[in-house]
């Protein structure tokens, strides 16, 4: 038996007009764990791999966690997600939520920000699943780099098909929430795609296909 989904993006999404990851960073800045030095570090790591595309060394790159103890990263991202991110949570977005689980549908985050962050907005909505971008760990210490391709643009649309095969959802019954033109490859993936608070870009696509406009 196959069962629907419903798969939703967090920034700007489920949480309008705020990123996870740009709260949780000055979070980490005041807590503590990352100094000055990490930044230094980062930099550093740029400046030496210029001749790679700009952009995916940025998205990508995580080189001011390294050497960092993961579990205090878990628990300090539950802090923050309970201190600064959780009054941020769209009401429309939860009702949405809470109507496909009512339905029966599978409920699950997908989102490019950090796991941790990621697995406390799915324990607090209830979701079965959160699918996010992990860091890299040796015995409890981050190594700086990512543990998976991080979900965005055609991977993020990958993981959804591979989340399908694996689980045995149909994604022609299943539902896709995103705002911004990268998720487009996620929305076509599904039978009832829905752009939310979408980006200039993304709603000229999303009128040209015929896809439903909402707004959290």
């Amino acid at each position: 038996m196959k069962y629907s989904a419903a798969f939703f993006d967090v920034d700007r999404t489920l949480i309008p007009g705020h990123s996870m990851e740009r709260v949780f960073m000055p979070f980490l800045w005041k807590a503590g764990y990352l100094r000055p030095a990490d930044f230094g570090r980062y930099l550093s790591f740029i400046a030496k791999n210029l001749d790679k595309n700009l952009r995916d060394l940025l998205y990508h790159n995580k080189h001011h966690f390294r050497d960092k103890d993961s579990e205090e990263l878990n628990r300090l991202a539950e802090t923050c997600f309970r201190s600064r991110i959780l009054p941020l949570i769209s009401p429309k977005g939860r009702q949405a939520v809470e109507k496909h689980q009512k339905n029966g549908r599978v409920v699950v985050i997908l989102t490019g920000s950090l796991h941790p962050l990621a697995e406390s907005l799915r324990k607090e909505l209830g979701a079965d699943m959160a699918l996010a971008t992990r860091l890299s760990e040796d015995q409890g210490i981050l190594t700086g780099k990512l543990a998976n391709a991080r979900p965005y643009g055609p991977e993020k649309a990958r993981l959804v098909r591979n989340t399908a095969a694996e689980f045995n959802l149909d994604l022609t019954h299943s539902f896709a929430y995103g705002d911004h033109h990268s998720d487009v490859d996620v929305l076509a993936c599904v039978g009832h795609p829905r752009a939310v608070n979408p980006h200039p870009r993304l709603k000229v696509e999303a009128r040209k296909r015929g896809w439903p406009i909402v707004e959290f």
